[in-house]
């Protein structure tokens, strides 16, 4: 009784205009006849027929109101059943909230989709850095310390870091690039200058060769090309590495080259090729935030590639298509 009294007092509050503006409208046809003279009598006859037809279609909706009511404190919203009111606002409704159903099932997947590949990803970066400090320890255990070969295992666990707090970033990067005029050639030689040791462990020969002015994001521009340059020396054992800077950035190696069939999937989330199992049990992650960040700062990449001749990395500005 308590419910049905509180939604009837609801449904009144609800129809305040409309039983406020039938009363009225009835009060002043009978000022109107008092003031002409008429017998009221006759208007309490009038009166009875349109309130009896007014309070029967109040009931109904009192009773569809009820109805409703019940209907959608019953609902799972897991369901999102057909909601049932014909009217034209009643559909409105539901369509606004099948609307933000299906915004809230992509909301809710990417970020389930995000969280299977930061979970893939982890687990293939804790295996990974696993490499470097089992190097480092078994450096320990048997005597064979030196500084040149900690320093490059210090390096990979570096670059291992770099690749998991930049994708993480990159996932929230609205406002995180900040774009300046800087010499792609300046950004090289720090990274060659980073990878010395690697470049004089492997007597591997390395050229940088021309200039590029351009207007981009100088940190991120670092991070992409940081990640071509360490599998350009990690995957040649012997020749050279060379950099050609003119309106883009060639990078080409005489290493041991990918697969053609690889080629078209090499910029997959955790695709490591045949060669990155075989040789370095790579994580295939670098390439893949690469080009994401790339993408992102308006670059192509594209690479050509010869087993066991080498491979060449061109990044250019991306073109729009008009």
């Amino acid at each position: 009784m308590k419910v049905h009294g509180q939604l009837l007092g609801r449904f009144i509050q609800e129809k305040i205009g409309e039983l406020s503006a039938f009363f009225v409208t009835e009060g002043l046809i009978a000022l109107i006849l008092a003031l002409e003279g008429i017998n009221l009598a006759l208007f309490w006859v009038a009166f009875f027929t349109p309130f009896l037809v007014f309070l029967v279609f109040q009931i109904l909706a009192y009773v569809k109101f009820v109805r409703l009511h019940q209907f959608l404190t019953s609902v799972d919203v897991t369901t999102l059943p057909d909601f049932p009111d014909s009217n034209r606002i009643g559909q409105d409704y539901q369509a606004l909230i099948f609307e933000l159903n299906d915004s809230s099932q992509k909301k809710y997947q990417a970020l389930a989709d995000f969280d299977k590949d930061l979970l893939d990803l982890t687990k293939l970066w804790t295996h990974q850095m696993k490499v470097p400090l089992s190097a480092l320890d078994l450096m320990v255990q048997t005597d064979r310390l030196t500084n040149q070969d900690v320093e490059n295992q210090v390096i990979e666990l570096d670059n291992y870091i770099t690749i998991l707090l930049s994708y993480l970033r990159l996932q929230h990067t609205a406002t995180d690039f900040r774009f300046e005029v800087f010499d792609v050639a300046d950004v090289v030689h720090v990274i060659i200058k980073k990878y010395a040791n690697q470049f004089i462990l492997k007597d591997l020969s390395v050229s940088v060769i021309g200039s590029w002015q351009i207007t981009s994001d100088k940190k991120w521009l670092s991070v992409a090309l940081e990640q071509l340059i360490n599998n350009a020396v990690k995957y040649t054992k012997t020749g050279s590495v060379a950099i050609t800077l003119d309106h883009s950035i060639d990078i080409s190696d005489t290493g041991i080259g990918i697969l053609a069939e690889d080629i078209p999937r090499i910029f997959e989330h955790g695709f490591t090729g045949f060669n990155g199992r075989k040789y370095q049990k790579s994580t295939g992650l670098g390439l893949y935030l690469t080009q994401d960040i790339l993408e992102k700062l308006a670059f192509d990449i594209h690479i050509s590639s010869q087993i066991e001749k080498g491979t060449t990395v061109h990044v250019s500005k991306h073109i729009p298509v008009l």
